[in-house]
């Protein structure tokens, strides 16, 4: 097996700059479970080929969650401070339990409608303030108006406490980047978690003061009142839910955006009608595969792609390589609007797929279906600026001009 020693796919650095699908590839081709160490001593074994990725996220027994789903998110192969008590850090039985009252009170089918509309009327109030000619930071103007409709209607608040929560929960996931976090990382990832908790804990408590039970928040605060949670784990799963939506659909509205630039005439025939728009959104999801992997734990020993990785071992199965592997996808470093039978697994499978999937899949369709039905489009002006993120694949900057939609009809051909 291939031992690589300061493995690029520990930097930052090496996904914001370096050519990371290249690299993973490669490994995917000639050694699809590799070994990559640190000279700490830190290494996890890593899973490029998709059916090995696939079979790793269903085999919840010896690949446990509960380590915790980030490199380097503990040294040693010991459980994460959360587990148990957050769905992305639970097992079964644990991880039912939890994800029964989230799922019911989140993810129904009357909050996804109500979801569907608000992240709707928050797109089209942004594209309405837009004219030809203006020149803006897609990431930062249009792209987070996708999950501050999500927090509106999971949490309860409205737009201005919504965006307060996005910033903070960005400055989560994105601390290893200077746009992010500033000088200094690691206060900047306490300093955001703490600030997304008290956030989370106060509105659980008004909601027990209250009673209201009509939003997901409300819900859990009163499973609280009657004894059938507790509070820590009604907060953890607040916070989880808070950071698992919030900085996933803000980056890939923002890669499908520059996507659409590069693709103009693929782009083009969603607008005329000719490619549907679910059939666009799932492309862009396998294309975009915003959360680049996930990290497991084996619990026993597990035998994967012909190797066997012992008991106690970081195993990280990269979505990102799986979503390009073309022993499933015809042609899968080309963009191809119109895929058919598209097995993308952007938000991972088995019971720990995203319990916020549907919601993202809505947020990515809805932007797809208002841009093709907008009378105008974005052209993309400048270089954008890719996250420094192993974990999350995304543009901290994406500077746009806005064209009118015969000018941007033109380019397509």
């Amino acid at each position: 097996m291939l031992v690589v020693e300061d493995s690029p796919l520990y930097s930052a650095e090496f996904f914001a700059v370096g050519d990371p699908y290249a690299y993973l590839a490669d490994l995917r081709a000639e050694h699809p479970v590799s070994i990559h160490r640190r000279p700490d001593g830190y290494e996890f074994y890593a899973l490029t080929r998709y059916d090995d990725v696939y079979a790793a996220y269903i085999d919840h027994q010896r690949l446990s969650s509960s380590y915790g789903t980030m490199i380097d998110g503990s040294w040693h192969p010991e459980k994460d401070t959360a587990s148990g008590r957050m769905l992305i850090v639970a097992d079964p039985p644990a991880h039912t339990a939890i994800k029964r009252p989230v799922k019911h009170s989140g993810f129904n089918r009357a909050m996804l409608g109500n979801t569907g509309r608000t992240v709707r009327r928050n797109i089209r109030a942004a594209l309405a303030e837009l004219s030809v000619g203006d020149r803006l930071d897609f990431s930062r103007v249009v792209a987070p108006e996708l999950p501050k409709g999500v927090l509106e209607v999971l949490f309860g608040v409205g737009p201005k406490d919504a965006a307060v929560l996005l910033e903070a929960t960005r400055t989560m996931i994105g601390y290893r980047d200077g746009a992010y976090a500033g000088t200094s990382p690691l206060d900047s990832l306490v300093d955001a978690q703490l600030e997304v908790l008290d956030f989370v804990d106060d509105l659980i408590e008004q909601r027990i003061d209250s009673g209201a039970d009509d939003d997901m928040i409300g819900y859990l605060a009163q499973c609280v009142v009657r004894g059938e949670m507790t509070r820590d784990v009604a907060l953890l799963n607040g916070l989880n839910v808070a950071v698992g939506g919030n900085e996933t659909t803000p980056h890939t509205a923002s890669l499908a955006v520059d996507t659409i630039h590069h693709e103009r005439a693929q782009w083009q025939r969603v607008v005329d009608g000719d490619v549907s728009t679910e059939l666009a959104t799932q492309e862009l999801l396998r294309w975009t595969s915003t959360n680049s992997y996930v990290q497991r734990v084996t619990v026993a020993d597990v035998e994967i792609g012909g190797y066997t990785i012992p008991a106690n071992s970081f195993v990280t199965l990269w979505n990102m390589s799986a979503n390009r592997d073309a022993a499933v996808f015809d042609r899968p470093d080309d963009f191809v609007i119109d895929r058919p039978d598209n097995r993308q697994i952007a938000f991972g499978a088995g019971v720990h797929r995203c319990i916020g999937a549907p919601v993202a899949t809505l947020e990515i369709q809805t932007l797809i279906e208002e841009l093709a039905a907008w009378d105008k489009a974005f052209v993309v002006v400048d270089t954008p600026r890719k996250l420094h993120s192993n974990f999350m694949l995304g543009l901290t900057e994406l500077h746009v001009e806005v064209v009118g939609a015969e000018d941007a009809k033109d380019l397509a051909k």
